[in-house]
């Protein structure tokens, strides 16, 4: 007994809240709780700052480094019951030079999504450039292998922080199958080339040379599968499109069109941000923005989504490097935020269906829903019910709008409305149809309606009970059924709380 009352309180639970908005959609928990400095592993950092760009993290060589700590800030929400939760990674901003996890941007969607009812971290990759440097005459060099060693690094990091992730499920509560990452500017790169450097053979061979920055997975914890489940690429890019092969998961690229900081086509990038002295030399290769990783995407004939805005720049929803601008968020921050949550919950969301059988008055439903986990039925007259299998019997026959919410092990849900006949129901004489008139019958392409002199709701319903087509708040007297296919179909107009109903055929 000890064990059954937390699962039927669970359910209770569970029930209560299908009510309310459907979580992951929309903001269904108060707050979100916040577990600060997590660390998730230990790397080599850079360490020897060239002092004429020390604030911009850029070092003398790779030679010297420092074993320190990368970290995580997790956010989960408040009071949840649900212990297996998609989790969403945000990265930041910065050019893999600055930067950091507590970028507002960052935040602010750490908090949102957890509100939701996702897990989301906010992280730390490593930083810093290291460079070439002459003293007579003093001169400073960023090159393709300085650049192509900080991402390589910060794509070590992510694969370790999703090790770190499926390897401490149970203590967050984490599907371990739903591991997603949102990343901004470089974290847009991170995110890529996560997905799409996952070959031992793709390792660019310059973050092998001296000092090797080792495979894949060499630091944090190993064992695991590091890969991304879907990722989200704000202003991102990648090294080169021939990284992109046969990998199926999902991709959502979100780029401003005239973006002059990661060119939105094929362009150098940073080449704005860096400091114009002569003592520097930046000779970093052109990159290839989310316009050349749709078409890569497209040639592979592989499904994706796109959000591309004309005349925007860079970070263009309100944000320099990652931190609010003086007036703060703009209209694209809700926007994006939005496409984000969408695109995220297509993903892992059940697809609502049902099929069902009738005897007179009585229904029965099975809900046969992939992965279906939690049904809640709505029989339309006030009734409902729970089960994967249920039925029900009216008092009375006629025509119900039955309605399915099921919900999988995330909880995540969908909803599908079927309109079902029970019963004899005799068409041509019930509600008010004698003041309904409808020609010709049978219809080829165009039915007519006379009688009815005021708005009125039109339901086109087949013999499946299916709703075919559905008008609201209408005065025309013709309805195209040119779309329909030849067939018995039932017309149901209703006014305020009156109903005519008639049969009609489709012939071709």
């Amino acid at each position: 007994m000890n064990r059954i009352l937390p699962i039927l309180f669970g359910f209770i639970f569970t029930f209560q809240s299908l009510a309310q908005p459907l979580r992951y959609t929309e903001t269904v928990f108060k707050k979100a709780d916040t577990i600060k400095n997590v660390e998730y592993a230990i790397a080599d950092w850079l360490n020897n700052l060239v002092p004429l760009l020390d604030e911009y993290n850029v070092h003398n060589g790779e030679s010297k480094t420092e074993n320190r700590p990368l970290y995580m800030d997790i956010f989960t929400p408040h009071g949840d019951t649900v212990t297996k939760r998609p989790v969403i990674l945000f990265g930041h901003s910065g050019g893999f030079l600055i930067g950091s996890r507590h970028n507002d941007d960052m935040i602010a969607f750490c908090d949102s999504f957890a509100r939701r009812g996702y897990v989301t971290a906010t992280i730390d990759y490593r930083l810093g450039m290291g460079t070439r440097l002459t003293l007579f005459p003093l001169k400073i060099y960023l090159t393709e292998e300085n650049g192509a060693r900080a991402v390589y690094r910060a794509v070590q990091d992510s694969r370790a922080a999703v090790r770190f992730l499926k390897h401490n499920a149970d203590t967050y509560g984490i599907d371990t199958t739903k591991i997603y990452m949102a990343g901004s500017s470089a974290g847009g790169f991170v995110a890529l080339h996560n997905l799409y450097m996952n070959e031992p053979g793709e390792i660019p061979d310059l973050a092998l040379t001296e000092p090797s920055l080792g495979g894949f997975d060499t630091i944090g914890i190993q064992g695991y599968g590091a890969q991304f489940d879907a990722v989200v690429s704000m202003w991102g890019a990648l090294q080169s499109t021939e990284l992109i092969q046969d990998e199926q998961k999902p991709v959502l690229l979100i780029h401003g069109e005239d973006d002059d900081v990661v060119y939105f086509k094929k362009g150098t990038p940073l080449e704005s941000s860096i400091p114009d002295y002569n003592e520097i030399s930046f000779n970093v290769p052109d990159t290839y923005g989310s316009y050349c990783i749709d078409t890569a995407l497209n040639n592979k004939n592989v499904n994706h989504e796109t959000y591309f805005v004309p005349g925007k720049k860079h970070e263009f929803y309100g944000v320099g490097t990652g931190d609010w601008r003086e007036n703060g968020p703009n209209e694209y921050w809700d926007t994006i935020h939005w496409k984000i949550s969408d695109f995220l919950f297509d993903i892992f969301k059940p697809e609502a269906d049902f099929n069902y059988e009738t005897q007179g008055v009585s229904l029965t439903c099975f809900d046969i829903t992939e992965g279906s986990r939690i049904s809640e039925w709505d029989f339309g007259d006030g009734t409902k019910a729970n089960g994967q299998e249920v039925s029900h019997t009216y008092a009375e026959a006629g025509y119900y709008k039955v309605k399915l919410t099921t919900c999988n092990e995330n909880i995540a849900c969908d909803t599908l409305t079927k309109t079902i006949q029970v019963g004899a129901v005799s068409v041509e004489n019930s509600y008010l149809s004698d003041q309904l008139k409808i020609y010709p019958n049978p219809a080829r392409s165009t039915l007519n309606i006379s009688g009815i002199n005021y708005e009125h709701d039109v339901d086109i319903i087949d013999l499946t009970g299916r709703t075919i087509l559905k008008q609201t708040n209408i005065k025309s007297e013709r309805i195209d059924i040119s779309t329909l296919i030849p067939g018995i179909y039932i017309l149901k107009v209703g006014h305020n709380n009156e109903t005519a109903v008639k049969k009609f055929q489709v012939i071709k």
